[in-house]
């Protein structure tokens, strides 16, 4: 069975973060955590696994910030397709369904004066995903875009290059807004006409949040939607900062992210194994809420 066959039968679980949950087990931040695909691809591997034996039915590669800008910050753009090339074989060894080829934003504007050209982060965009579409991905999943300009730019290369399923996921601020001030509606719209297979929201101000969000997507375009919340930031409950980030409180919107048309849910953030477990046995046996047509060349 294919990805898009799965997605048209049943919800799917996809995992959580993995910059935090490689952070709880020692891993300072003040490197690349995608070069550890490299160096420790036993740490990288049971990350995975922690996350399919959770109950996951798809995981990314760890390969978010594994583009020649990101890397060239850690002087590791002669390593960028050994990085993603073992993203992709460490997903896989750890027992995934299937892996989605995980690409984020490049962390300098694009199409503007300061930043870099939209010719060149095309370029970036087209570079590691022909390594991520070469080493086997079944997916390609776009995530933490704060941009929709630059998720555009994405969305577009991919597509030029590949039919395989493009899941695009923007991150929105407190006010529901991307940086380039589009609303969920307008995001929807654009990502679908561009060519997404899914639409969707990650990161972010935590689930309710992200289900206002999917909530105004809906209205927007009839595409799958997803959600991978982050685990909630702290809030002011009774006089007292806490953070509401159990399982069961990030398990408790999974269902209400279906009944808004939502076919992939998961996590971002602060959010590890335990709580895709909890999401997974929320969403045990539910229908996809939304289907997609399946065309002859998808695999190319």
């Amino acid at each position: 069975m294919d990805f898009l066959t799965a997605l048209n039968q049943r919800v799917l679980v996809c995992d959580g973060a993995m910059g935090s949950v490689l952070y709880a087990r020692g891993v300072f931040v003040n490197q690349s955590f995608e070069a550890l695909n490299l160096r420790q691809p036993e740490l990288v591997t049971e990350v995975h696994a922690a996350y399919v034996r959770a109950g996951a039915n798809f995981v990314e590669s760890n390969t978010f910030g594994a583009n020649r800008v990101k890397l060239a910050g850690f002087d590791l753009v002669d390593e960028l397709v050994a990085i993603n090339r073992a993203g992709v074989r460490l997903a896989r060894a750890a027992g995934a369904r299937f892996v989605a080829g995980a690409m984020g934003p490049l962390g300098v504007r694009v199409g503007e004066k300061r930043g870099v050209s939209v010719e060149t982060a095309a370029e970036v965009f087209d570079e590691q995903a022909s390594v991520l579409i070469e080493a086997g991905a079944d997916v390609m999943l776009l995530e933490t875009f704060s941009r929709v300009s630059e998720l555009r730019v994405a969305v577009e290369t991919l597509r030029r290059r590949s039919a395989l399923p493009i899941v695009a996921q923007v991150s929105t601020a407190d006010d529901g807004l991307t940086q380039d001030r589009l609303t969920p509606e307008e995001c929807a719209r654009l990502l679908t006409e561009v060519g997404a297979t899914v639409v969707g929201v990650n990161c972010g101000e935590g689930p309710s949040a992200t289900l206002e969000s999917v909530e105004r997507m809906a209205d927007a375009t009839t595409v799958p939607l997803s959600a991978q919340p982050n685990a909630g930031a702290a809030r002011e409950v009774e006089g007292r900062r806490l953070s509401l980030s159990s399982p069961d409180f990030l398990a408790s919107y999974a269902r209400r992210f279906v009944t808004e048309g939502v076919g992939i849910v998961g996590g971002c953030c602060g959010t590890g194994p335990e709580h895709i477990a909890r999401i997974a046995e929320a969403v045990s046996g539910l229908a996809a809420p939304r289907t997609v047509e399946i065309s002859a060349d998808v695999s190319s």
